[in-house]
């Protein structure tokens, strides 16, 4: 699995672990996955969150609000929740379907709108993204439609490296 994810989705699967164990859990779930998404300066999944007029700070503050602290003592070996698994399943078949060749983080986001039942998919869902709305940016991204950067509070580019 490890060996299709790119650079930054290994890392945001790694933060994600992080997230989880600063919050008190012993697992990763599909929200510690979007607060670690949304954690990330340079990634295709804040290009596009933040494409849609979204505000990352936004996305953590109302995953934060609905998810509750945990009680657990962080572990050496901190695992997936089945759900966590099934966005990561999820990402890897909207990679397949796009043809591409690598797991990203926009395919990782397109994961968590796809687990449906998951608070991260609700939370998506109460601020408007939509998943026609996020294959859309992805498109037009990758065409090169849109430019492949996030633009910083003083107006300037940061260009995405995948």
């Amino acid at each position: 699995m490890w060996k299709q994810l790119t650079h930054k989705a290994r890392k945001a699967i790694c933060l994600a672990q992080e997230e989880a164990g600063r919050l008190g859990y012993s697992n990763v779930s599909p929200e510690h996955l979007l607060l670690a998404l949304s954690r990330e300066d340079d990634c295709m999944a804040v290009a596009i969150l933040e494409g849609m007029g979204l505000d990352t700070g936004t996305v953590r503050a109302r995953t934060m609000k609905q998810l509750s602290r945990g009680t657990d003592s962080p572990s050496q070996d901190m695992q997936l929740t089945f759900e966590a698994k099934s966005v990561i399943d999820l990402a890897f078949s909207e990679c397949r379907e796009m043809k591409e060749d690598w797991v990203g983080t926009e395919h990782l986001l397109l994961g968590i709108l796809r687990s449906t039942e998951s608070m991260a998919a609700g939370v998506l869902a109460e601020l408007g993204v939509e998943m026609s709305s996020v294959r859309n940016q992805i498109r037009n991204l990758k065409a090169g439609t849109l430019p492949m950067g996030i633009v910083n509070g003083n107006g300037s580019m940061t260009l995405l490296s995948i």
